[in-house]
């Protein structure tokens, strides 16, 4: 047993290579620390020592009913031993008790696991596609569950499939980090035939899968037909080709709100006078402002079609005004134009305005007046600082 843990643990380190020194050290106590697990074990098989409730309550500090749980996943007969051993492997990896704590409260079973058959070579998988250090740590507590798939059958497939699609290392570890259960419990080749999908039929150029993946990775473990009625919807609710340049972000809201929400979103429209082919127009070039809450867009709506007088013609054609926060940029920007303007000092259009750079705005239509309007200058800054 000690020579294959040895032999197993010796293939990662390499002599010259970054924290070598560490890793030898760490290895000489990881093994010393498994031949006293093992003697342990051997006991514990002629004493009834195995995982109790007591345990899981004494030795890592769970919760009576959390115990409970923990055990009723696992079978009777099972040693401490190797619990023991898995826990030191992820201590030495980086794992603090709360980490180690919240992965066998999600995944009991990692308890029964050989740290160098079944965890060590997933670890180091996940690290080589560039989830390593605290990620790593924040991981594995948060998805455990991707220890109990095949290496090679699985996690390496399905890593190989996201790299390539996402475009890099770092591309793929950001949607793993945003959403782990791509490892943990999507099959590769649905992952597969969904990017396939946004590629052949959805038309989405190489960027925008990459971008895809990153911004909504859950996406990609859905039913491809699901995919495809998403695709629809946007042709058909929106009225957006699949050759426009605002197609990628029609997909995107389609993607995130149901048709009954897009129902609600869109009556809310009508009942401030748009019409269809207004809604119809915003909606072609930035389908967006469907994704405000429904408080928020009634908010935004009110405030500039009844308060600064916009017509829903003229929103319609630069739908842009109603996407940005009300509070820190449409309402204190108006209200310096206003000022300027009653002052006689200088016009400007909100949507002008809008679409400026903070920096933009406030070289050109604050700052110049600092001394001049120190009211406005002291209003404006205290609520874009909010």
């Amino acid at each position: 047993m000690l020579g294959t843990t040895w032999f197993s643990l010796a293939q990662i380190l390499v002599p010259g290579s970054k924290n070598y020194g560490s890793r030898q050290r760490k290895l000489f106590c990881y093994t010393a620390a498994k031949v006293e697990v093992e003697a342990a074990e051997t006991a514990g098989n002629r004493t009834g020592n195995h995982l109790s409730v007591d345990y899981f309550t004494h030795t890592l500090n769970f919760s009576r009913d959390e115990a409970i749980s923990a055990v009723a996943k696992l079978s009777p007969y099972k040693s401490q031993a190797n619990a023991a051993i898995v826990v030191d492997y992820l201590k030495r990896i980086g794992m603090e008790q709360t980490h180690i704590n919240a992965a066998v409260s999600k995944f009991p079973k990692l308890l029964l696991y050989h740290p160098d058959k079944n965890l060590h070579p997933k670890i180091q998988c996940l690290e080589e596609f560039g989830v390593s250090g605290r990620d790593l740590v924040d991981f594995v507590a948060r998805h455990p569950f991707f220890l109990a798939r095949g290496l090679e059958t699985h996690l390496r497939p399905t890593l190989h499939l996201i790299r390539q699609a996402a475009g890099s290392n770092q591309n793929a570890a950001k949607a793993l980090k945003r959403f782990g259960r791509l490892l943990s419990y999507s099959s590769c080749k649905t992952i597969e035939n969904n990017i396939l999908l946004l590629q052949r039929e959805a038309g989405l150029s190489d960027d925008q899968i990459q971008r895809f993946i990153v911004e909504r990775p859950c996406y990609l473990t859905s039913k491809p037909t699901w995919i495809r009625n998403i695709l629809t919807r946007v042709e058909m609710e929106f009225g957006i080709s699949r050759s426009s340049p605002v197609f990628y972000g029609g997909l995107l809201v389609a993607a995130a709100l149901n048709k009954s929400t897009v129902d609600k979103k869109l009556e809310i429209f009508r009942s401030y006078g748009w019409s269809n082919s207004e809604i119809s127009t915003m909606l072609q070039k930035l389908p967006q402002p469907l994704t405000l809450s429904e408080a928020r867009l009634k908010k935004v709506l009110n405030f500039l079609m009844k308060e600064l007088g916009y017509e829903s013609h003229y929103l319609a054609f630069r739908p842009v005004l109603l996407k940005y926060s009300l509070e820190k940029k449409i309402i204190p920007r108006s209200q310096v134009l206003k000022i300027l303007e009653e002052n006689e000092l200088r016009a400007c259009s909100l949507f002008t305005a809008i679409v400026m750079s903070e920096s933009k705005f406030f070289g050109e239509y604050v700052l110049p007046y600092k001394n001049k309007l120190p009211d406005m200058y002291q209003k404006y800054t205290t609520s874009t600082a909010k």
